[in-house]
């Protein structure tokens, strides 16, 4: 994995420690060499437990290609593939293989797993370019011939319509369903391998998303009338509602409140702006006045 990093991949590392079957070990960012170079993810069979592949929880069509040991890249929708992003992870295998010198692993006991959001030309592209082959094993699964390793490819996309799996969307092509909104906030506070998710950069950027895909009536549920209008405090809970939506739903004296009376002026009708005497028009604020003066085409005070 390159040194740029998103919060998705610490997140799919939690839902992969979540959903793997009982046996399996999940290792967030595996060092490959003696230099600042990791891979996503490292699954180890344990010697000390049987194979139990159908309990896994999702990506139930991978448990059972992987061998002892298994290297994982996750390219996320923030990260996707890239142009060497192949021969960079046929790479990686071979350093860790390298690195397990000591111990007794067969080649045969290593897999490598690229796993993508969706379908991409660069990936069509860049196994072109390796000169490998992607033969289809169905549900979100290829195997690729000519890597040197077992090397399969996972299209979330297509696993999550294969599985029916609404968590699995998440990091496939957002659109924060329920299921996916309550994930996220168990899991946003919490940590992966001493990684605070609270500290990564772009975790703001997934908070706003999430928002954004909620109708404003979610938005602004629990939200006080003052913190609704004066300066929409907490931003983040109203950022991009149109002052409409900020407001909908609330008594007139609600939409009003935390308003300074001359401020509170402006909302009234034209037809009472007119009403208003000079006297108390000449009163208010320099800018109260000529905004009252726009609205009403003349001048506020005489």
């Amino acid at each position: 994995m390159s040194t740029a990093r998103t919060p998705w991949h610490v997140y799919f590392a939690v839902l992969m420690k979540q959903i793997a079957p009982p046996g399996i070990e999940v290792t967030f960012e595996v060092t490959l060499t003696t230099e600042p170079q990791r891979g996503d993810l490292l699954l180890l069979h344990r010697d000390d437990v049987p194979r139990r592949d159908g309990d896994a929880q999702a990506f139930l069509g991978l448990w059972p290609l992987l061998r002892t040991d298994t290297l994982v890249e996750f390219k996320s929708l923030a990260w996707p593939l890239q142009k060497g992003d192949l021969a960079r992870l046929q790479g990686y295998g071979a350093q860790y293989f390298t690195a397990q010198i000591d111990r007794p692993l067969a080649l045969d006991d290593l897999a490598l797993v690229l796993i993508l959001p969706t379908r991409t030309p660069t990936l069509v592209e860049e196994l072109a370019r390796m000169k490998w082959t992607a033969i289809v094993l169905g549900n979100g699964y290829d195997r690729i011939e000519g890597a040197g390793y077992a090397l399969y490819v996972s299209i979330i996309a297509e696993v999550t319509e294969a599985e029916k799996d609404g968590l699995l969307g998440l990091f496939s092509g957002r659109k924060w369903t329920r299921t996916q909104i309550t994930w996220w906030w168990q899991h946003r506070t919490g940590s992966m391998e001493d990684t605070n998710m609270q500290d990564m950069p772009g975790t703001d950027e997934i908070i706003q998303q999430m928002l954004d895909s909620l109708p404003p009536e979610q938005r602004l549920a629990g939200l006080a009338p003052e913190e609704r209008l004066a300066g929409l405090t907490p931003k983040v809970r109203v950022a991009g509602l149109a002052p409409k939506d900020r407001v909908d739903g609330l008594a007139p004296e609600e939409r009003l409140a935390g308003l300074a009376p001359e401020q509170q002026v402006l909302a009234l009708s034209d037809v009472v702006l007119r009403a208003l005497s000079k006297e108390y028009l000449r009163s208010l604020p320099d800018d109260i006045q000529e905004a009252i003066g726009r609205r009403i085409g003349t001048k506020a005070t005489p």
